[in-house]
């Protein structure tokens, strides 16, 4: 038989998922690590524990699946994105990576937008800057750790350095590098004369491929390492948000994915490089030359309720959370939480931004806190979705993912706070089947994504529908949490 793999390189593990032709699960492997924080604000990980996660997870999905490795005919990827691994020109990592939701370049934000201006800049890249952007660590590089920076042979994003172990080739793609704020999104080709007046030199920026591409094949050290087969061809795949959304099926307009993971992203697809004009989203390319994908991003998805666990309630675990939620009415009974733990970034891209618990009296409960903080989640993700309608972007149909379509309260929560109904696959690792999908169609078993995803995505048939009291008492908390940000703004800082 014929298999294909796909390896989603997460924020605090890595997945490797095989498959057949049909979409069936044949093994799956996991690794964990965490995020390392030297110092309040910054998140980081170490390139070395990344890549030894990875062959794990590989090692374990062979040993789970019982076949052959060569009947693993080809090999996708998907990770997470804006992060930035610089190495020497021994390949070796120079520091360790500096990842998404890192926020020590604030400085470096304002020092780029004096140089190459604000407004250009955003028309260039369809973007605003962040904190934990490539190009804004890139620069906090060269001006903190000028040392680290001179070393530098290529700078790339953390699953191209996966992609080098495994194909011993350096580059990466249109979906991942459309994160950077280095890229002429609507182009589809880095923006090397923004990069050059910000003083960044250009020849660290790697080629860029096509998702949907061979972008080399498994080495004879990787093969040894892992258990791969020599030789087998390494698809470029993509950003896991996109990856999330081929593993949807959101590969044309319509259709609108919401996805829980570590932060949070709304996102659908559009033909055209679509942006708004406030910027408060995101625009990046998708896995097609004529393909985009608008996002909301969120900093603070299952990562609020992993630090509510781990900080508040560590005798609890998150089946707890569910059950202990459900005996709570929706709106949390007047208690509200704002969830920016680790700063905001749609609609507000305010890396300052904190978390609130607003409404408390002597009669609310535990039980009020984790309902409310799996609420202000979702109201969070809601705000893209209202950019969404200002843009007259179909929100109707709408496919949850991760960690929140997997949760019958919290899917009820996203019906209630959308006012839509919510659907879902019936897979539960979305980016490694769309990096799988991918590897499938660059490998030339598939004639297109499109073939591929109607032979492998699957809509559960379950589907969670909104209650119209509770989305009147959503509407009416919605806008308490709007003026919680901005009435508390000047706060912040």
């Amino acid at each position: 038989m014929s298999y294909l793999m796909g390896i989603d390189l997460g924020t605090s593990g890595v997945k490797a998922l095989i498959m057949d032709l049909e979409g069936n699960i044949a093994g799956k492997g996991k690794a964990d690590y965490g995020i390392q924080t030297p110092e309040i604000g910054y998140a980081e990980q170490d390139a070395g524990q990344l890549w030894n996660a990875t062959v794990s997870s590989i090692k374990q999905a062979l040993s789970d699946s019982s076949i052959d490795p060569s009947e693993i005919k080809s090999i996708g990827l998907s990770g997470q994105m804006h992060g930035l691994v610089i190495v020497d020109n021994k390949m070796q990592p120079i520091r360790p990576v500096i990842i998404w939701p890192d926020q020590r370049s604030k400085k470096q934000i304002d020092s780029i937008y004096s140089i190459a201006g604000r407004q250009r800049l955003r028309e260039t890249t369809l973007n605003s800057l962040s904190t934990g952007f490539f190009l804004t660590s890139l620069m906090w590089i060269k001006e903190n750790e000028p040392d680290n920076y001179r070393k530098i042979y290529k700078a790339i994003l953390p699953k191209d350095y996966i992609k080098f172990k495994l194909c011993g080739v350096i580059s990466t793609e249109a979906t991942d590098a459309s994160s950077t704020a280095a890229f002429n999104t609507a182009k589809r080709c880095w923006a090397f004369n923004l990069i050059e007046e910000t003083g960044i030199d250009a020849d660290y920026f790697p080629e860029i491929g096509e998702s949907l591409k061979i972008s080399g094949t498994v080495t004879k050290e990787c093969a040894g390492q892992t258990g791969l087969c020599h030789g087998t061809p390494v698809i470029y795949g993509g950003g896991d948000t996109l990856m999330y959304s081929v593993g949807t099926g959101i590969i044309k307009p319509g259709i609108v994915s919401v996805n829980i993971g570590s932060g949070c992203q709304t996102a659908t697809s559009v033909n055209e490089p679509l942006y708004d004009k406030e910027f408060r989203t995101n625009t990046f390319c998708h896995v097609k030359n004529d393909l985009w994908l608008i996002i909301g991003g969120h900093l603070n998805g299952g990562i609020t309720l992993k630090w509510l666990k781990e900080k508040m309630f560590p005798n609890m675990s998150f089946a707890d959370f569910d059950v202990r939620a459900k005996e709570i009415n929706a709106g949390s009974d007047g208690v509200i939480f704002l969830p920016y733990l680790s700063g905001e970034r749609t609609p507000y891209h305010d890396p300052s931004a904190k978390a609130i618990l607003f409404g408390l009296t002597l009669g609310h409960n535990c039980n009020h806190i984790i309902r409310a903080a799996m609420e202000g989640v979702v109201m969070a993700m809601r705000l893209s979705l209202e950019i969404f309608r200002e843009l007259n972007i179909p929100t109707e149909k709408i496919v949850a993912s991760g960690g929140g379509a997997r949760s019958d309260i919290w899917l009820k929560m996203q019906a209630d706070i959308f006012d839509a109904e919510i659907c879902r696959t019936t897979s539960c690792e979305e980016a490694c089947t769309g990096a799988a999908i991918a590897a499938g169609v660059g490998a030339g078993i598939y004639n297109s994504i499109e073939e591929a995803c109607s032979r492998i995505v699957r809509y559960s048939p379950e589907v969670t529908y909104p209650d119209k009291e509770s989305v009147k008492v959503y509407n009416e908390a919605f806008e308490r949490f709007k003026l919680l940000y901005c009435n508390n703004l000047n706060l912040f800082t």
